[in-house]
């Protein structure tokens, strides 16, 4: 059985949004709490993948600029007619 979530400081406001949500999805506050950080968690996750993904394709298309400049285009040897 999960334990209770202990937050302190988060404010009447947030505590009182955080126990709506509760009753209106029919979980406890420590459930609602615990999955939007997992969501959180994996969201933040998905994007430093996306950026890592983003650098290194990016990184890839400086190479080939660089190679396309120094010896041109290569697809013409290739072609049988």
């Amino acid at each position: 059985m999960p334990s209770p979530l202990n937050i302190r400081d988060i404010g009447a406001d947030r505590k009182a949004a955080l126990e709506r949500e509760a009753k209106a999805t029919g979980g406890s506050i420590a459930d609602v709490v615990r999955a939007w950080i997992d969501e959180g968690i994996a969201r933040a996750q998905a994007e430093r993948e996306r950026e890592a993904w983003i650098a290194s394709a990016q990184q890839g298309l400086s190479e080939e600029a660089s190679r396309l400049e120094r010896d041109g285009p290569s697809l013409a040897r290739f072609r049988r007619f």
